[in-house]
């Protein structure tokens, strides 16, 4: 099913999205699925999409936050690779998810597993939502 899987942690104080890019990169993974990401955070910045065309706002959470669950995709836009990735966090008194963006800051570990896919799977600008869609 899969071309290869790999399962690997990002170290506390390490900004997550930015830590996946980079194993990505290191290991020429172009193509993708996010299985599942757990661990825990210190801070989390989650998009949100308002409005169409590609309206996003990005709110902070403070922690530690515990990291729920996560997936999402690694595909290819040209010769750039974008991750799109949905992630929950939680505190003792709920949980909140989201897309993962930027700035969101490891607390203890964050365990990641990404299933590499044998097939490219790509993404274009979409005119009616203004971001970067699957291509069909």
């Amino acid at each position: 099913m899969y071309k290869k899987m790999h399962i690997f942690r990002i170290r506390p104080e390490q900004d997550l999205l930015k830590g996946i890019g980079n194993f990505c990169e290191k290991n020429k993974i172009r193509s993708a699925v996010v299985l599942q990401i757990i661990g825990s955070l210190e801070t989390a910045q989650l998009g949100f999409l308002k409005k169409l065309p590609g309206k996003y706002i990005t709110k902070e959470y403070k922690g530690p936050l515990e990291i729920v669950c996560a997936q999402g995709t690694i595909a290819t836009k040209g010769d750039e690779v974008i991750p799109h990735i949905h992630m929950m966090v939680s505190t003792e008194k709920g949980a909140i998810g989201g897309h993962l963006s930027l700035g969101c800051t490891v607390f203890s570990t964050a365990e990641v597993v990404i299933g590499e896919l044998w097939t490219q799977v790509e993404r274009e600008k979409d005119n009616h939502t203004g971001l970067n869609e699957l291509k069909e």
